[in-house]
């Protein structure tokens, strides 16, 4: 027998209250979940590239419907589908716009201006910069050792030290990692100059690192005591960029280790054998771990970039592929570097400028170098110029 349900006017009213009920929330959830925002973008118009100056000041309209909902912005922009990615290394956050649509553009005094309608998401959380899966090379050169008489007990530390600092920086999945040991910048006069940047520009034209770690062994002495010894471990670190010999930052790790002297194990360096019976090893360690830690926050919003290699009419090949994690479809933005020096009033070098020029889309990869189409036909880009997730 057929099962039948009666319904009296009383449940339907509750039915239809109900029905009401869900339909208010649902509503609410939706606004909630999205924001209409109308904002407004700007970009100079630069030797007539009109293109440029509209994708330009797109972005910008984007930023600032970000800001008007305290987004997030990332570090660089993408469009998929009709999603568009928004970033600012300045303001190193992220978000995303949605449906974007053009309400207005017009040009006034050689500037594009851009006015949008767009649904920014409402995400409480923060959303992990899009560019931050991109692999960073990063190379080590030789550490400079200020008293060689302080190292007898540890050969060959100076080169051990940043290769064993490669290997915890590789182990973390974030950087292709490259050994540079056969350098050394010097404070003491051996070596290549530890204060020209230029030293660092070369080191990145012939290894490809975007990043160049150096370092100073400053301090390894033995204090001896009736009871025990005691041994200093002052390290210092610095970063350059590879591209304009910058100093990017600068880490000092001092420690007195109490109850260490000479050192015993010379072959094994930093092995677990080593590192376990030693109290001076396991400092030693601590403190490559702290570097390894703090690399990678410096690191963390300098935006990812390669080097063009070569130029075929719209096809911009650039030494970054699947071993970096550029992947088919990713769009980068080419920069025109100046090889002018920028110095402030007291002559102290501050890098070059650098202009953009076009987006590219990347169509071919391989593990060492990728492919992309520029939007635009360009002449101005040279091998050696810069392609960058980022601004």
């Amino acid at each position: 027998m057929p099962l039948t349900f009666k319904t009296n006017k009383k449940n339907k009213h509750i039915l239809s209250r109900a029905c009401l009920f869900f339909l208010l929330l649902l509503f609410s959830v939706s606004s909630f979940a999205l924001k209409t925002i109308e904002a407004t973008g700007s970009a100079t118009i630069n030797e007539g590239a009109q293109l440029i100056a509209k994708e330009q000041a797109i972005k910008n309209a984007m930023q600032q419907a970000l800001l008007q909902t305290r987004a997030y912005i990332n570090s660089t922009s993408t469009i998929s589908s009709n999603v568009l990615v928004i970033d600012s290394a300045r303001v190193n956050t992220s978000g995303t716009v949605e449906n974007v649509k053009i309400l207005e553009e017009w040009i006034k005094d050689d500037v594009y201006f851009v006015r949008i309608r767009a649904y920014v998401p409402e995400d409480s959380k923060a959303k992990q910069p899009r560019g931050s899966h991109y692999r960073k090379k990063i190379a080590a050169i030789q550490f400079d050792i200020s008293d060689r008489k302080q190292i007898y007990d540890l050969p060959d530390i100076e080169r051990r030290l940043p290769r064993e600092l490669l290997l915890r920086l590789d182990n973390t999945g974030n950087f292709i990692t490259l050994d540079a040991t056969r350098y050394l910048a010097s404070q003491s006069g051996e070596g290549y100059q530890f204060d020209n940047p230029e030293v660092y520009k070369m080191i990145g034209d012939k290894t490809g690192a975007q990043i160049i770690v150096s370092g100073n062994v400053r301090n390894l002495s033995i204090e001896e005591g009736f009871l025990q010894d005691k041994r200093y471990l002052d390290i210092e670190i610095y970063l350059h960029d590879g591209q304009t010999g910058s100093r990017i930052a600068r880490h000092r790790f001092s420690e007195i280790i109490s109850n260490a002297g000479l050192q015993k194990i010379k072959h094994n360096f930093l092995s677990n054998a080593w590192v376990a019976q030693s109290v001076y090893a396991s400092a030693l360690s601590r403190i490559l771990n702290a570097q390894v830690d703090l690399i990678q926050e410096d690191l963390k919003n300098i935006p990812f970039t390669a080097k063009i290699i070569k130029i075929t009419g719209k096809e911009i090949y650039f030494d970054a592929g699947t071993r970096s994690r550029v992947n088919i479809g990713d769009t980068l933005m080419t920069f025109k570097l100046s090889h002018e020096e920028l110095r402030n009033d007291s002559e102290q070098f501050l890098g070059f400028s650098e202009q953009p020029i076009a987006s590219l889309s990347v169509e071919q990869v391989s593990p060492e170098f990728s492919v992309g189409k520029l939007e635009i036909k360009n002449t101005r880009l040279i091998p050696g110029d810069l392609v960058r997730f980022g601004r």
